[in-house]
């Protein structure tokens, strides 16, 4: 196998769980649950919506 064909292989696992994960948000954010995200290197508890609109490069 080489390194490009690992490098591919990693893009599309890397692209497969940025859908899975903003799947899980979309799921969440609609029935008004909250997530754990990472913020300045600490767990930090927001609302689903508000991690959706950080992802989606929007200010709250």
């Amino acid at each position: 196998m080489s390194a490009t064909t690992i490098s591919e292989r990693t893009r599309i696992a890397g692209e497969c769980f940025k859908r899975a994960v903003r799947k899980e948000l979309d799921k969440k954010a609609k029935l008004g649950q909250y997530v754990i995200i990472n913020r300045d290197g600490r767990p930090c508890r927001v609302t689903a919506e508000e991690a959706l609109k950080t992802a989606d490069g929007k200010k709250n």
